[in-house]
């Protein structure tokens, strides 16, 4: 008993060692000097955590989640929960992407403005209403990687192309969805965009998003990424998941929660129902309005008259400050917070339900 609460006490910082591999030396200094102390009635026991992290630690992150399941099998007892979610290996990022290019079909286009410093991502798939595609997912992440490095950066505008239904985005492209058909598949395509999200969130910039128009499921998880958001006045998102028997997969749930709380996320999830302008912006969810003519012209001004005495220091550190107050504990403690949330999505994509709303081609309106 005493052996199954000491691992039950610490399977969520042995597990963050295991599956970061790039943070083990840390994780080593912190292990080897952390005593446990584990209460059992009165008595207090302490175990001096000496040979937990050692140079014998598993090189692959395969063999680690094997082995931290081994774990939760003996502390999964009593009155604990136990949450089902998809259990297969993490293909690496690079992986994934040579995979997924060849679902393709538009692009997301990043030009840089290193007089101004504000750059603009747009999606460009007007077409099929600005949907992404598997390469369009890759283009995201590139740009992202490349935006992490600008050094002349303060702000980012992500926005879509003009199309003709008028849509931001229409979330995942059909076909892509199509072709994406198994729980393996589904965890790629969602770590690769919980990836992006992440990155997204932590980019050293004031990163606003422009919404032209409808955004619908993964569209409309695209739009909680930004620190802000601009709208046109007939812009509305609803997230349709549920409907089409799936999670949020995108790292849009986390980021919904954190901006609108978790009541109003909560029903916005569930019920699936348009979030209009007007309301939107009085919950807070949009911060501001733009015209619909030329507007990313007006998104460009409304970002330089903030940034104007910025510098991109300042930026940086002025984000850094405020993202301490809305980055949480991962709830679960076994996983990185964003892996977890692929592995639930996973657990769900091309489901009985899914497949279900995918035969009935639900039109959102």
């Amino acid at each position: 008993m005493l052996f199954r609460k000491m691992y039950a006490g610490h399977r969520a910082l042995f597990s963050n060692v295991l599956l970061n591999q790039d943070k083990v030396c840390m994780a080593q200094r912190i292990l080897r000097q952390k005593v446990c102390r584990l209460h059992i009635g009165s008595v207090t026991a302490l175990w001096w955590q000496q040979n937990f992290a050692t140079n014998k630690m598993s090189e692959s992150k395969n063999e680690a989640f094997i082995l931290t399941n081994n774990l939760n099998s003996l502390t999964n007892h009593g009155g604990s929960i136990n949450r089902s979610y998809y259990k297969g290996p993490v293909t690496p990022i690079d992986k994934i992407k040579s995979s997924f290019l060849k679902f393709e079909g538009g692009s997301v286009d990043l030009v840089k403005d290193d007089s101004s410093g504000v750059a603009r991502l747009k999606l460009n798939h007007p077409e099929k209403c600005n949907a992404m595609t598997g390469s369009m997912m890759c283009d995201l992440h590139d740009a992202l990687t490349d935006l992490q490095c600008w050094q002349h950066g303060k702000g980012l505008i992500l926005h879509a192309q003009d199309c003709p239904k008028k849509f931001f985005c229409s979330g995942g492209h059909l076909e892509t969805v199509r072709e994406i058909s198994s729980h393996e598949l589904g965890f790629q395509m969602s770590t690769l965009m919980n990836t992006c999200a992440s990155m997204m969130r932590n980019l050293p910039l004031l990163s606003v998003c422009l919404v032209q128009g409808p955004a619908l499921g993964g569209g409309a998880e695209l739009t909680t990424l930004t620190d802000l958001r601009l709208a046109t006045s007939d812009a509305w998102i609803a997230f349709v998941q549920c409907k089409m028997g799936v999670s949020t997969g995108w790292g849009g749930g986390l980021s919904l929660v954190r901006t609108v709380g978790y009541p109003v996320a909560m029903d916005l999830l569930i019920s699936g129902r348009k979030l209009t302008f007007q309301e939107g912006s009085r919950i807070g969810y949009f911060n501001g309005e733009i015209s619909k003519e030329n507007s990313v012209d007006g998104a460009i001004r409304w970002m330089n008259e903030r940034l104007e005495n910025c510098d991109p220091l300042l930026i940086k550190n002025t984000k850094a400050i405020l993202r301490q107050e809305i980055e949480i504990t991962d709830e679960h403690r076994e996983i990185p917070e964003d892996e977890y949330a692929s592995r639930l999505f996973a657990e769900l994509w091309h489901g009985p339900s899914h497949q279900a709303a995918l035969k009935r081609n639900t039109k959102h309106k």
